[in-house]
């Protein structure tokens, strides 16, 4: 009932649109992908990563089909086409780095570590399940560190 994707993002300004608006638009080749994984799933898991991090930035549910959300604003600028905007539900917003998920390998992707993966990349269930604890669990670090330390 769950399914996972990667999204890759050229940039964080788009990342931190998106974790303000609820609102995301991927490449055009994953319009289709991203379709019927809503229509056939009970739940589609989206792990946000920008380029060149080395990280990913969190984790959002996709609250509806491709088509039903307004253009994100930062599309307007872009030299390629979109897939139709569609909302998104932020889950949790951490900055995870690779080196804590490194172990975690993707059989839908050759067994790579899950790290490793384009734009749309379905990610096996149980390693996705895993990532969510990971990212959760480093969240959760985060705001105990922030707590101890004032800020």
């Amino acid at each position: 009932g769950v399914r996972y994707f990667m999204i890759k993002s050229w940039n964080h300004d788009n990342v931190s649109i998106a974790q303000h608006d609820s609102t995301w638009a991927t490449q055009e080749k994953n319009s289709s992908l991203f379709e019927e994984a809503f229509n056939n799933s009970r739940h589609v898991i989206l792990f946000f990563s920008v380029n060149k991090s080395m990280a990913f930035q969190g984790y959002a549910r996709m609250e509806s089909r491709p088509g039903t959300a307004e253009p994100p604003p930062w599309t307007k600028d872009l030299k390629w086409n979109t897939s139709p905007p569609f909302s998104i539900r932020w889950i949790t917003i951490a900055t995870t780095h690779f080196r804590l998920v490194g172990h975690l390998k993707n059989s839908y992707n050759e067994g790579q570590a899950v790290l490793v993966g384009r734009d749309g990349q379905e990610i096996e269930a149980e390693c996705g399940a895993e990532l969510c604890r990971i990212i959760d669990e480093e969240s959760q670090a985060n705001r105990t560190w922030h707590y101890r330390n004032g800020h």
